[in-house]
């Protein structure tokens, strides 16, 4: 009878933790904030710059959806705010193959590579992306990297091909040009690229104190017989 008793109280007790069991893996469920509401709240985060919550939040939604390239992007834009460049190259490197038409994808992709001190990855990634887009900007970003990271010959190379490739009457190319002529010591160079910036974009003031840095006084009688063109 003891026995029986105590199968009887064993059957109720696991009768119970399994009740339990199910009750808790329900209230895990209903604590589960819906995939919109958890949108909601991360692209406010992003938006307010509340780069803490809106990478974790984004890394959840990531975790529902791993195909979604703006998930990705924005989970990798608030790791890299926070610094967290493992989890920003991972996420962007997606995003970007999911979207590799997106500009400030690979600009940002870009940027977490360069923090990482990831030279022949960043290039492989800029050089490759200049070639297939054929655009003046891409290769500009190029240049910019070349010139940040000492290497001037890649910088020649890539303003030559943006200048070539530039429709936009933009002074940048030549900014850019002068600041690496500066760099190797080529005044007469640089204020020939300032020259012809200034003549494209007169009102620029970067072009304006680089040619003051330079000794010249910006306007009509610094350009004398200043051929235009690339």
């Amino acid at each position: 009878m003891n026995a029986m008793k105590r199968i009887n109280s064993t059957i109720v007790c696991l009768g119970l933790l399994g009740a339990l069991a199910l009750g808790s893996s329900m209230a895990g469920c209903s604590n589960r904030v819906p995939a919109e509401s958890l949108a909601q709240r991360a692209h406010f985060n992003f938006w307010a710059q509340n780069w803490q919550l809106s990478q974790q939040e984004y890394a959840e939604l990531v975790d529902r959806f791993p195909d979604n390239w703006e998930y990705q992007y924005k989970l990798g834009t608030s790791a890299l705010k926070n610094n967290d460049l493992d989890t920003a190259r991972m996420a962007l490197s997606i995003a970007e193959t999911l979207r590799p038409q997106d500009r400030d994808i690979a600009l940002n992709l870009a940027e977490t590579m360069y923090r990482q001190d990831d030279r022949d990855a960043l290039f492989g990634f800029l050089v490759d992306r200049a070639e297939s887009t054929q655009l003046s900007e891409d290769w500009l970003v190029l240049a910019r990297y070349s010139l940040d990271l000492d290497d001037p010959d890649m910088a020649r190379l890539a303003i030559q091909e943006a200048l070539v490739l530039d429709v936009s009457d933009s002074a940048e190319p030549y900014i850019i040009a002068a600041e690496l002529s500066e760099r190797l010591g080529d005044i007469d160079g640089a204020l020939q690229s300032l020259k012809i910036a200034w003549t494209l974009e007169p009102e620029n003031a970067q072009v304006q104190s680089m040619i003051r840095g330079l000794g010249e006084v910006p306007g009509p009688t610094m350009l004398g017989s200043v051929e235009m063109g690339g």
